[in-house]
């Protein structure tokens, strides 16, 4: 296990008004599949993203508003991110300033073989607009971000979970993918081979392929994370006597409403790049 927090990460300009936080980067975790920014864009900042031929890269909004600039241009809230498919290039700009976390799997085809044949969708989503799954045992909740069946890659996994004050995860391990927790909001405890550790916003934990864990919210806060697994496809086994818990689709967003999948407001352009172009709109 490694967990740091953001905070002990220094910051270097790399374009006027950027400052990148390199969180996740070989020097920290060998041989790691998945590199992990934090760009914080002053008001007025602009920065250029362009994705290698074999490359697979994501963006999450996590403080203000963004532009995002490519076939079209479309403003980003919080709630937003955007896959980032290879040959793909974007402009990221912001009127009153940003924080965007930034994660980008340099040699996608490594872990998905079929990478190269079929790339991935790029697509904007809104978190709070997708079908939820929700523990059948307790308040918890996920929603996919990236996945198979939404843009059509295996190299990478990530969702948005949600804990309840109080609530708790099973004890399990990942067999054939590395995990990796970014936590947006609250407090909580991790327990990692047994060991606890307190998280709380900005903490980022890797977890090794089969190294045991689970997580707690405090008491007194909601905690919400965003997991990313690596490659995309894996198997999850409880650990001990316990059971993995069992998620059902609840057909309906984070607020109980229809989700922009029910109301069509997924759309698809070929737009000259060889491959679907796919947006939720908000």
């Amino acid at each position: 296990m490694i967990i740091f927090n953001q905070s002990s990460v220094s910051a270097e300009q790399t374009a006027t008004g950027v400052l990148r936080q390199r969180l996740l980067s070989e020097p920290r975790v060998k041989n790691t599949p998945v590199r992990l920014d934090r760009l914080t864009l002053a008001a007025g900042a602009k920065i250029e993203l362009g994705i290698a031929a074999k490359s697979l890269g994501w963006l999450q909004i996590l403080e203000g508003e963004a532009r995002l600039s490519a076939l079209y241009s479309e403003k980003l809230c919080d709630t937003q991110s955007a896959v980032l498919p290879p040959t793909f290039s974007v402009t990221l700009s912001t009127a009153k300033g940003a924080t965007v976390l930034y994660g980008e799997i340099p040699d996608a085809e490594r872990i998905d073989p079929g990478f190269a044949a079929e790339p991935p969708l790029f697509m904007v989503v809104d978190w709070m607009r997708e079908p939820v799954l929700q523990s059948q045992t307790d308040g918890r909740k996920r929603v996919s971000l990236v996945a198979p069946d939404i843009c059509r890659t295996k190299a990478l996994r990530i969702q948005m979970v949600v804990y309840p004050a109080g609530s708790i995860g099973v004890d399990c391990r990942h067999e054939g993918a590395d995990a990796l927790m970014y936590f947006v909001s609250g407090s909580g405890t991790a327990w990692v081979n047994g060991q606890a550790a307190p998280v709380q916003e900005g903490d980022l934990i890797y977890v090794p392929e089969r190294e045991r864990y689970h997580l707690k919210a405090a008491d007194n806060s909601e905690m919400r994370y965003l997991v990313f697994y690596a490659p995309g496809e894996f198997r999850t086994v409880a650990s001990g006597e316990g059971k993995l818990s069992a998620w059902r689709s609840t057909g309906r967003d984070i607020r109980g409403r229809e989700t922009a999948l029910d109301q069509r407001q997924r759309r698809v352009f070929s737009g000259g790049f060889g491959f679907p172009l796919t947006f939720t709109t908000r």
